[in-house]
């Protein structure tokens, strides 16, 4: 008489290797990165700019270009994919598959398009990779209407002027008088935006 065989060992085999099937969907695949990004970024008015961002492992995830604003309050997409959404003529998307590097460039750079550039690789609605480019656009120093324009004081008596000034970068004020003579802090120039005598 034969004796009957277990195809208990057979099962037990089946339902472990489905186990780890299931606990392990993912082996062997990597979590995207951003492997490149271009650094700060300082231009003139009427300029051009080059932003690189280089993605790796991310094929089957949506890569983004955005911009905020420094304080953060304002967000633009620019891009998705290698589509740029953006219908302005000075903006343009190159995208090169043999390094997965998405080239964002501005023409004609205008003071309003400074602020900061964020390439995005999306992995789901809550979770996402970033890497930032601040673009600053230098703009000329400019005085303020709100600075001394003029002032009358007595002779011994106290004075004090005030100049603020605006720009990128942010404009060092320096007082003097004409013909450089000394100031009556004993000094040619002063360095501040107020000035006491």
């Amino acid at each position: 008489m034969r004796k009957p065989r277990s195809t208990f060992g057979v099962a037990a085999t089946a339902v472990v290797l489905v186990l780890m099937m299931a606990v392990s969907p993912g082996r062997g695949q990597r979590t995207p990165t951003i492997s490149y990004i271009t650094q700060e970024q300082i231009k003139d008015i009427g300029g051009t700019v080059d932003m690189d961002c280089s993605v790796q492992y991310a094929t089957d995830y949506s890569v983004h270009w955005i911009k905020t604003s420094n304080d953060r309050s304002d967000v633009v997409f620019l891009s998705t994919g290698s589509s740029l959404v953006l219908k302005d003529s000075r903006f343009s998307l190159r995208y090169d598959p043999s390094s997965t590097s998405y080239t964002l460039q501005i023409k004609d750079i205008q003071e309003t398009d400074a602020g900061i550039y964020q390439c995005q690789v999306v992995l789901s609605v809550t979770n996402k990779i970033t890497a930032e480019v601040p673009l600053h656009v230098r703009r000329p120093p400019i005085i303020s209407d709100n600075s001394t324009q003029s002032i009358v004081v007595s002779e011994g008596q106290p004075a004090q002027m005030e100049c603020y000034a605006s720009g990128y970068p942010v404009p060092q004020i320096t007082w003097r008088r004409e013909n450089n003579a000394i100031l009556p802090t004993g000094k040619s120039t002063i360095s501040s935006p107020t000035l006491f005598t």
